[in-house]
């Protein structure tokens, strides 16, 4: 169906269907018209939903004017925005991302951008746009804004953009709230409950779930809040700490059911300790945190990455017999902390060569940490529990918490420095694991093949 002809069908349904839209909806549709319009706030509140309807009025409005369509990946703007729309809208309206570039919408060539890391801006530099459209924009670079901001120089000209809230201080909050912005800006706040539709028992679940933490300030509330006290306030040692046996019993996990292993590395030869925690990706999707290496320097004596080789070789050998990781089919991978650049090298040289070892470079703690706390959350994750650990420095097994429990059950934030970590907690080892999840979480579907977008 022709754009034109479908929007005033759209214009029609939406005269006519009075219950199809929320009453928050309904403001939206009616009053979003400023160059900048920001759907801002709880998760399942209905914001991102309502502006699909927005999106056929824009290109409507822009037809001979180019069209940009932003995600902090390519696969993220699918996921959220294109495959819901191919639903509601069918698929001859709604096309496929072609070259990693482009997308047709109702006939229209509209271009598709990753915006993940300041490179990104490379990719609209030197457009010029009659519309973006921008999902989960707080995940952009701030350089990659500032261009886009620039590129809307038609006549005419806006953007709408979607967001779940992070810090006051964040970029896009400074930009929300300047007072000389106000008469460019349209900026509508969501809460869970604006949402009638949501199922009672849903809000009710999310909602005891993220009770007593600034998670139900942010996706709750959909209030922008600093992330103060606890860093991983949604691990829980009751439900996610589990021996073998209860996650056995409870989901039917063996040896047989691992898919892959993702090992999360940090470490270094002075006063930090050195950890490797093993992920085991079960056949359900869900990681289990499988049997650590820890070496602690200051109650261990310092050694080099390649006096620690011999240790590390040998718990990757226990590992790989204990959970029968040598059988076909399991693939193994490791990222490691970027700036222990030392031990990559003495990683990837003696490690098996069916191991890939990467440095970890998304450095985004906050993004990085919601990854794992939203995973505890959905109880996505769990840490299998021996009642202790192997202290390969003497060989001797030490019944003691597992030191990824004590980090992540006592790591704080810095009062002073906003997203820092207290660095009188230790964090070594949760800082492996967050590694490992996030790079599980942030790219399941093609873990050892990296995607690079070129181009737009």
């Amino acid at each position: 169906m022709p754009l034109t002809n479908f929007v005033m069908q759209l214009e029609e349904q939406a005269k006519a269907m009075s219950d199809f839209y929320t009453p928050k909806q309904k403001e939206v549709i009616r009053e979003a018209n400023k160059p900048f319009n920001f759907l801002c706030g709880a998760v399942r509140s209905g914001k991102t939903f309502v502006s699909y309807s927005l999106i056929p009025l824009r290109l409507q409005q822009h037809l001979n004017n180019e069209c940009y369509f932003v995600g902090k990946t390519l696969s993220t703007l699918d996921r959220n925005i294109f495959e819901p729309m191919r639903k509601i809208f069918g698929e001859d309206a709604i096309g496929k991302i072609v070259d990693k570039r482009y997308i047709y919408l109702w006939g229209k060539k509209c271009w598709c951008v990753g915006a993940n890391d300041d490179r990104a801006v490379t990719k609209i530099q030197g457009g010029s746009a009659g519309y973006f459209y921008c999902d989960e924009i707080v995940t952009y670079p701030q350089n990659f804004f500032e261009m886009l901001i620039s590129r809307l120089d038609k006549a005419g000209s806006i953007c709408d953009a979607t967001c779940n809230p992070e810090s006051p201080s964040h970029y896009i909050k400074q930009f929300l709230d300047k007072p000389e912005n106000q008469k460019y800006i349209y900026h509508k706040h969501f809460t869970i409950f604006d949402n009638p539709k949501l199922p009672k028992e849903t809000v009710e679940r999310l909602c005891d779930l993220y009770k007593g933490t600034i998670f139900y300030d942010r996706w709750i509330l959909g209030n922008w809040v600093r992330t103060e006290g606890l860093v991983f306030p949604l691990f829980n040692r009751d439900k996610h700490l589990k021996t073998l046996a209860q996650l056995s019993a409870a989901n039917g996990y063996n040896t047989k059911t691992i898919k892959a292993v993702i090992i999360g590395g940090d470490g270094a030869t002075t006063n930090d300790s050195t950890a490797l925690v093993p992920l085991a990706i079960f056949n359900d999707g869900t990681a289990v945190v499988l049997d650590i290496f820890y070496y602690n320097p200051k109650t261990s004596g310092q050694r080099s990455n390649a006096q620690l080789m011999p240790l590390i070789n040998q718990w990757l050998i226990e590992l790989i017999n204990k959970y029968s990781l040598q059988r076909g089919g399991v693939r193994m991978y490791c990222a490691v902390d970027c700036a222990a650049a030392d031990l990559v090298l003495t990683l990837r040289a003696n490690f098996p060569q069916n191991i890939i070892v990467r440095p970890f470079t998304k450095k985004d703690i906050l993004s990085t940490t919601d990854v794992v706390n939203n995973a505890f959350s959905l109880n996505k994750c769990y840490l299998a529990d021996f009642g202790g650990y192997k202290d390969y420095a003497t060989g001797r097994f030490v019944e003691a918490l597992n030191p990824l429990v004590v980090d992540l059950e006592n790591m704080i934030w810095d009062e002073k420095r906003e997203l820092h970590y207290d660095d009188s907690v230790p964090n070594d080892v949760a800082d492996a694991f967050r590694y490992a999840m996030n790079t599980y979480y942030n790219n399941p579907e093609n873990l050892w093949d990296t995607p690079v977008f070129k181009g737009m």
